[in-house]
C-alpha cells in the first residue's frame, strides 16, 4: 500500500468549504463522487503538513479521499502552501507475488 496522487475537480462554496466533485486516477480515468459520506477537518500539523479526510463512494466503490495541504517557507520568509490529494493505493502486482 502506498500514497497516491490523484487529480480531482472540487468546488469551492462562498463558505469556504472545498466539496470533492470527480476523481480521476493516474491512468486517466475520472469517477464522478455519488456522495460524501463524512468529513474530518484538518489535524494537527505533521512536519509541516495537515490532512483533511473525505469518506467518499465512487464508482460503486467506498474509500477515503485525502487533501494534503503542506506550508514550505518561501526565501522571502512568507509561507507558500502545496494542497494535493491523494488516496491509499494497492499494488495488485507486488500483493501477487508476495502470495506465491
Amino acid at each position: 500500500m502506498h500514497k497516491q496522487y490523484v487529480d480531482v475537480v472540487a468546488r469551492i462554496l462562498a463558505g469556504g468549504q472545498v466539496v470533492p466533485v470527480t476523481v480521476c486516477w493516474v491512468d486517466g480515468r475520472c469517477f464522478t463522487i455519488d456522495e460524501i459520506v463524512s468529513t474530518a477537518g484538518f489535524g494537527l500539523t505533521v512536519h509541516g503538513i495537515r490532512t483533511a479526510t473525505y469518506k467518499v463512494r465512487f464508482g460503486g466503490h467506498a474509500t477515503e479521499l485525502y487533501l494534503e495541504d503542506q506550508t514550505r517557507e518561501r526565501p522571502d520568509g512568507s509561507q507558500a502552501h502545496l494542497m494535493r490529494w491523494w488516496v491509499w493505493a494497492f499494488d495488485r502486482t507486488l500483493e501477487g507475488e508476495r502470495r506465491r
